[in-house]
């Protein structure tokens, strides 16, 4: 079949999609199925597609129509600037997320000791691996209670050549942790089950998004069990909910904790918050 013909007809369906850029997503799952460059696909692309890169385009069109994020279709998201396998296992990465990542370097002291990093709900490991990957000297912990989960972050710590200086342990929290960190790293759920979301969102597993007490309770669970892994002079970061601030900071004014630092995201909503 004819490129362009085939790129028009696919186009057409995409429309349908809830794609903000339809040709960059189309783009993306075309340099995916023929294992092209965008560079290549934009100024030296094909003239002619096989009858079976159709059929496997045309579906995932399908499947990027039915609300299923391009990520998982993928089977990997950027963040960080690095390039992180996820499944239906994993939560996809969110841009945001990389807030956590610029706090961290932020008010870490000496990046050039060798720092101690927990992340608790791994997932993917891209909170982690992002950090590890400034931080050359420092050494990880990523737990997660998922033990899918925790094959995909121990692949894309292979794949980026970090896992000579991290672990992944299935764990309820702190249950299989020991040791003292200087950093805790924590994106857990915080969404109530009465929110309404978006049919994307709803690809992400349940157990990454979803917490009771108004989405508060994983943070009184770490919060109650922390004080002990952390080293003096360390800080626990948590992703938090635009409208969680105060509550969270109250749980860990309850707990011992200060809070150091509210940081907004991209879209000046807060999201992370820094504690001793």
């Amino acid at each position: 079949m004819n490129f362009s013909v085939a790129f028009k007809k696919l186009l057409e369906k995409m429309q349908g999609s809830p794609a903000e850029n339809p040709v960059r997503e189309l783009r993306l799952l075309i340099g995916h199925v023929l294992e092209l460059p965008q560079e290549k696909l934009l100024f030296d692309g094909p003239t002619e597609i096989s009858s079976t890169a159709f059929k496997t385009l045309s579906n995932y069109v399908d499947r990027r129509c039915q609300y299923e994020p391009l990520a998982k279709i993928l089977g990997y998201k950027e963040f960080w600037g690095l390039k992180f396998r996820v499944t239906a296992a994993t939560l996809d990465p969110r841009p945001d997320s990389e807030v956590l990542i610029e706090t961290a370097l932020k008010y870490l002291p000496d990046h050039q000791i060798p720092l101690r990093v927990l992340d608790l709900g791994t997932g993917s490991g891209c909170l982690l691996l992002s950090l590890l990957s400034e931080l050359t000297t420092a050494t990880g912990v990523g737990i997660d209670f998922s033990e899918a989960a925790l094959a995909v972050a121990q692949e894309n710590a292979q794949t980026l050549k970090i896992q000579d200086r991290c672990e992944f342990i299935q764990s309820n929290w702190f249950e299989n942790v020991s040791g003292r960190f200087d950093i805790i790293l924590a994106n857990p759920p915080y969404i109530d089950r009465s929110e309404v979301l978006s049919r994307q969102t709803l690809y992400d597993p349940e157990t990454a998004l979803f917490a009771a007490d108004n989405g508060l309770a994983d943070y009184r669970v770490i919060l109650q069990l922390a004080r002990p892994y952390l080293k003096d002079g360390g800080i626990i970061i948590f992703e938090i909910g635009h409208a969680q601030a105060d509550a969270v900071n109250f749980i860990a004014q309850k707990n011992g904790f200060n809070l150091l630092v509210k940081v907004k995201d991209f879209n000046q909503l807060d999201r992370c918050l820094v504690f001793s």
